[in-house]
């Protein structure tokens, strides 16, 4: 197992939203699906605020979603830490969509 931090930069833009965060499992130990994988809820992630987890040391997808978007980054298999770091990013054709990143 290794630590994923995922940061949620403060930003006024989706920052009344609640933007919940899943990262994808085994089947058994699932609680949800999002976008047909299966995948534990791992609660809130607030504005401005930081989670970490432990996640298996294959490729994994983390998922955020809110009522607005649904982003996801795929963290790649390997034994190292994790840090990511979520934020919207300006588009103009199509509004504020959510981005993770490397940190």
């Amino acid at each position: 197992m290794r630590k994923l931090t995922l940061k949620r930069k403060w930003s006024l833009i989706e920052c009344g939203s609640r933007i919940f965060y899943y990262v994808q499992c085994a089947e058994q130990d699932a609680t949800v699906e999002v976008k047909g994988v299966k995948c534990r809820e791992l609660g809130q992630i607030k504005n401005g605020k930081s989670v970490e987890t432990e996640i298996p040391t294959e490729q994994t997808t983390v998922y955020l979603v809110s009522s607005t978007m649904c982003a996801d980054f795929t963290v790649p298999a390997g034994e190292e830490d994790v840090s990511l770091v979520a934020k919207p990013k300006y588009n103009p054709m199509q509004g504020n969509p959510f981005i993770i990143s490397k940190a």
